[in-house]
């Protein structure tokens, strides 16, 4: 019965210990700053983060007072040599859900994500819905 109970608690320390593996953040304090090189991996993207947006890149930057500046295509051809061009925008943080407005060079873009993963240098996020209005 002893061994029963030791072999019990050394599992239940184990698995309190365990690293979780995407560990979120209940504040936003690490959001603000920019990230770059977005990599795509099914549904979810990661970010690096950076001093700076990269020029020519993509990329984002979560700024205090809920404003953002995205940095993404100034056309709708996709075809190199891609020219950027950055577009203000406002976030709002609720939880691990990230509600971004932003323009882009056709309108304005309604953008829901899902935070799954942040830490000072890497931010992986889920997009759950995207809306986009033509138009400025």
């Amino acid at each position: 019965m002893k061994k029963i109970l030791i072999v019990l608690l050394i599992s239940l320390a184990l698995i309190s210990c365990r690293k979780d593996e995407h560990p979120v953040l209940k504040s936003n304090d690490n959001l603000l700053g920019s990230w770059i090189h977005p990599q795509y991996n099914d549904t979810l993207i990661t970010y690096q983060r950076a001093d700076n947006l990269l020029e020519n890149e993509l990329g984002i930057t979560f700024l205090s007072g809920n404003k953002l500046i995205s940095r993404q295509n100034s056309g709708w051809c996709g075809t190199p040599p891609v020219t950027m061009a950055d577009y203000d925008g406002i976030w709002i943080w609720n939880d691990s859900i990230v509600e971004i407005n932003v323009g882009y060079w056709g309108g304005k873009v309604d953008y829901t994500w899902k935070v799954i993963s942040l830490t000072s240098r890497e931010l992986i996020i889920s997009v759950v819905k995207y809306d986009y209005h033509d138009g400025k």
